[in-house]
C-alpha cells in the first residue's frame, strides 16, 4: 500500500502540479455530403457561419437535385459566404430518383452570384483525398443519401479509420425509412454493416419544429450574414409562399444543430448494433433559440473562463463604446467583440494595432478551425509601439500567451503588422495589407503633427479611429494570408 502512495504522489508531482488546464476544443472538422434541398442549405449555412467549425469539402448526391444542379446551388452559396475556397465533389445520378419537390428546389436561388469552387471533382474521390490527408478524424455530415461514403467503403475500407463518425438525417431508423434512405438502400445497408459510427438525427414527425414566419422575420430584423443570406433565400416568391404556409420542417437543420449543441438532442443506442445512435428527442425550443441566436449573432459557442456570457449590454460600456456594439457584433460576431474588449482592457487603451491583433488571432482560429489556447504564434511586431500593440491583441484573441509559452517574437530587425499561427505542423502567416498600416501610420502621424505624443488630443484622436476601423474593418478583407512550409 505504501508503494502505492509514493507511486501516486510522484504521478501527482511529475504529470499533474504543473499541468495547464485543457484547452476548450471546439473545433470540429467536417465533410458535408448534400442533396441539396432548402433544408440542406439551411443547414450548411448554419456551420458556415461558425468560426469553430472546418468545412473541409461538400459534396453533392443524387437527391433533392441532381449533383449538377445542387453543385450549382452549393457554389453561389459558398461565394456568397465568402468560403469559394471550399471544393465541391459531383456524386454520380442515381436511377430512377426524382422527387416531385425536386423543380420547387430547381428554382430557388441559394446565392447572388456564381461560385467559382464548382470545378466537377469525383465524389468520392474527393472524399478519399480528404480523409486521405487528414490529420485528424474527420466528421461525415450526411444531409441526403449515402451513396458516396458506400462507394468509399467499397473501394477502400481502410478509410474508414479517418471517420470519427457519420451524422446522417433520416425520417427514421427503427425501421429504417425515409427519403434519404430509399434513395440509395444499398449505400446505406454498406456503412451501417460497416461498424463505423453513426448517429442518426430525425424530426420525429414534430409539426413545432419548423422554420417560421418569426424565425424569418429574425433574419429580417437582424444584420449577421447568415441572417442577410437566408433572409435573400426565405424571401423569393415561391419559398415566402410555402413559408406562410409554415411548410419548412426543421429537417437536416436539426443536424447542424446536433453538431454544435449535443445537449440538446436525447439519444438512444442500437442494442444489436452498437455503432448505431439515433434521435428519441429533442429540445424543439432549446434548437428554435439556437437558430436564432446564430442568427442575430449572439449565439455563445465557448465556456468562458469567468463570464457565463460575455456581456453586451450598453450600459455597461463607455459613451463613445455603446453606438458600436450592436453593428460590430453583427457583422464579425462575438468571438471578436468579446476578443477586442478583452484586448482594450488588457492593453491599457484603445489602440488600432491593439483591435487589428485581435481580428487577427480571430482569423487565424477560424481558419484553423480551433478554439483558444490551441495555436503557437511567431509575431513579426517587434517589442516597440505602435506594431507591437498587435501582439497584446494576439495573445488575447488567440490564448497564446507569454504565460503558456505559445506565443515568440521573431528576431527580424525590421518590424511589421505580422504573425505566424501554427497548428499541428501546419503554418500560415496573417499580414495586414499594406493600404491599412499606411493608413495607421499617417493617422499616427497626423495626430503627432497635431497635437504631439504626451498630449490628450493625440490619445483621443488615436481612441476615435480605434472605434472606426473596429466596425469597418473586417477581418475577411484586411488581411494577406499565406500559407507557408515549417522552415520558412
Amino acid at each position: 500500500m505504501k508503494k502505492v502512495i509514493v507511486f501516486m504522489l510522484a504521478l501527482f508531482f511529475t504529470a499533474g502540479i504543473w499541468a495547464q488546464p485543457l484547452p476548450v476544443k471546439l473545433k470540429h472538422t467536417i465533410i458535408i455530403d448534400t442533396d441539396c434541398g432548402i433544408d440542406d442549405m439551411r443547414a450548411i449555412s448554419l456551420l458556415l457561419a461558425r468560426t469553430e467549425i472546418t468545412i473541409k469539402a461538400i459534396l453533392v448526391s443524387d437527391g433533392s437535385l441532381s449533383p449538377n444542379e445542387g453543385a450549382e446551388k452549393v457554389g453561389s452559396l459558398l461565394h456568397d459566404f465568402n468560403r469559394d475556397s471550399i471544393p465541391i465533389g459531383y456524386g454520380e445520378v442515381l436511377k430512377g430518383v426524382n422527387p416531385p419537390w425536386r423543380q420547387f428546389n430547381k428554382e430557388i436561388n441559394w446565392g447572388k452570384g456564381t461560385g467559382s469552387g464548382v470545378t466537377g471533382i469525383n465524389a468520392m474521390d474527393c472524399l478519399s483525398e480528404k480523409l486521405n490527408n487528414a490529420n485528424e478524424k474527420i466528421i461525415l455530415v450526411c444531409l441526403g443519401s449515402l451513396t458516396n461514403i458506400g462507394q468509399l467503403i467499397n473501394k477502400n475500407a481502410n478509410l474508414l479509420s479517418k471517420i470519427k463518425r457519420i451524422i446522417w438525417y433520416n425520417e427514421s431508423v427503427k425501421p429504417l425509412l425515409g427519403f434519404n434512405y430509399e434513395c440509395n438502400k444499398d449505400a446505406a445497408d454498406i456503412v451501417f454493416k460497416s461498424g463505423v459510427r453513426i448517429d442518426v438525427i430525425s424530426n420525429l414527425n414534430n409539426e413545432e419544429a419548423s422554420f417560421d414566419s418569426p424565425m424569418f422575420e429574425v433574419c429580417k430584423q437582424s444584420k449577421t450574414q447568415l441572417a442577410s443570406i437566408l433572409y435573400y433565400v426565405h424571401s423569393q416568391q415561391g419559398v415566402l409562399e410555402k413559408l406562410k404556409q409554415n411548410h419548412f420542417r426543421l429537417c437536416d437543420d436539426l443536424v447542424a444543430l446536433y453538431i454544435t449543441n449535443p445537449e440538446l438532442f436525447g439519444i438512444n443506442i442500437m442494442t444489436d448494433r452498437l455503432n448505431v445512435r439515433y434521435t428519441k428527442d429533442y429540445n424543439v425550443q432549446g434548437v428554435k433559440e439556437a437558430i436564432s441566436d446564430m442568427i442575430n449573432g449572439t449565439y455563445v459557442s465557448e465556456r468562458n473562463v469567468v463570464f457565463n456570457r460575455f456581456p453586451v449590454q450598453r450600459e455597461m460600456f463607455n459613451y463613445d463604446v455603446r453606438p458600436i456594439i450592436d453593428s460590430a457584433i453583427a457583422r464579425y460576431g462575438l468571438e471578436e467583440w468579446k476578443a477586442n474588449v478583452m484586448t482594450d482592457e488588457f492593453h491599457g487603451h484603445l489602440g488600432v494595432f491593439s483591435i487589428v491583433g485581435a481580428k487577427m488571432g480571430i482569423k487565424a482560429r477560424e481558419l484553423f478551425g480551433v478554439g483558444p489556447d490551441m495555436l503557437d504564434v511567431m509575431t513579426y511586431a517587434g517589442t516597440k509601439p505602435p506594431y507591437s500593440c498587435l501582439n497584446d491583441g494576439i495573445q488575447v484573441s488567440t490564448g497564446a500567451t507569454l504565460g503558456m509559452g505559445t506565443i515568440h517574437l521573431a528576431p527580424d530587425i525590421i518590424t511589421q503588422p505580422s504573425a505566424v499561427f501554427t497548428y499541428k505542423g501546419h503554418s500560415i502567416r496573417i499580414s495586414l495589407k499594406k493600404e491599412y498600416f499606411e493608413k495607421v501610420d499617417a493617422d499616427i502621424n497626423e495626430g503627432i503633427l497635431k497635437f504631439g505624443l504626451m498630449d490628450d488630443g493625440y490619445w483621443k484622436l488615436i481612441r476615435h479611429n480605434a472605434l472606426k476601423y473596429w466596425v469597418e474593418w473586417d477581418r475577411n478583407k484586411i488581411f494577406d494570408i499565406l500559407e507557408i512550409s515549417p522552415n520558412e
